[in-house]
């Protein structure tokens, strides 16, 4: 059958989402129960940042738990992974959510993001744990490391060097190539 949503708003929570499907094999339909390993499929999933063809794994809990036991999504040339975690439904509090970025193509990133002026190259693994309350979804205390072998960042827009300074010259200067053998962003 088709996926039921029952009291779950998830699009409140995490954005717009599109494409849901699935089936529930309920273990204790009075109580909206499930055996673990229920399986969704979202087309799309927008929490500030788009993620399409994601598969969930999780198990429906009492009182309108929400077990989610693994989630993941092809994201930037890479993969975004939902770790485990509960979360509830039954009444509002923020949701905590710990993603795990494998593989994230800085220029993939940047490319998407629609900066005409950057261009970069790098692999970058890392966490990025967030919270999604009545104020939307934010990052908290992300980190993303660079894969061994570094990359680049370059910014190739017109600047004014007229209104920079000579200090200011310098800094546009080294962000015309500027070339990294690690590189941590928090």
């Amino acid at each position: 059958g088709d996926f039921i949503t029952h009291d779950m708003d998830l699009a409140a929570t995490f954005g717009p989402v599109t494409g849901m499907s699935g089936t529930i094999h309920f273990t204790d339909l009075l109580g909206m129960e499930t055996a673990p390993g229920q399986v969704m499929t979202l087309q799309s999933v927008n929490p500030g940042i788009l993620v399409e063809n994601g598969v969930i794994r999780y198990q429906l809990l009492p009182d309108q738990l929400v077990k989610v036991e693994r989630g993941e999504w092809p994201f930037m040339g890479g993969r975004l992974i939902l770790q485990e975690t509960i979360l509830n439904f039954g009444r509002p509090s923020p949701k905590r959510l710990t993603f795990e970025v494998v593989g994230l193509d800085a220029k993939t990133f940047v490319d998407s993001m629609g900066f005409k002026e950057i261009s970069a190259s790098g692999i970058f693994d890392g966490v990025l744990p967030m919270i999604f309350d009545d104020e939307g979804g934010r990052i908290v205390g992300g980190r993303l490391d660079s894969r061994e072998g570094g990359g680049t960042v370059a910014y190739n827009g017109v600047v004014n060097r007229a209104n920079l300074g000579m200090m200011g010259g310098f800094a546009f200067d080294a962000l015309r190539d500027l070339q990294y053998k690690s590189m941590i962003i928090r």
